[in-house]
């Protein structure tokens, strides 16, 4: 189950080189796997909750949140 983030986030793409737009957990989980360097810890932690997101363990907001942090952890986050 994949539910849109009532805010997306807009994240640096390492791919385009431009913004890209997260809109829900599956969004976060492309993007955690081509935008964030590789020793971002963070990145992980939101792996886990994206995962679980999709899954319906976790609510949707909660790991938008978790990934809106790693984002501007890793110095990516737009906007």
């Amino acid at each position: 189950m994949t539910e849109f983030w009532e805010h997306p986030v807009q994240v640096l793409s390492d791919v385009s080189g431009g913004p890209r737009c997260v809109r829900n957990s599956r969004d976060a989980l492309v993007s955690l796997s081509h935008d964030f360097p590789k020793e971002c810890t963070e990145a992980g932690k939101a792996r886990k909750v994206c995962i679980k997101a999709t899954e319906g363990q976790v609510d949707s907001e909660v790991a938008a949140a978790v990934f809106r942090s790693a984002a501007k952890n890793a110095g990516l986050l737009r906007g």
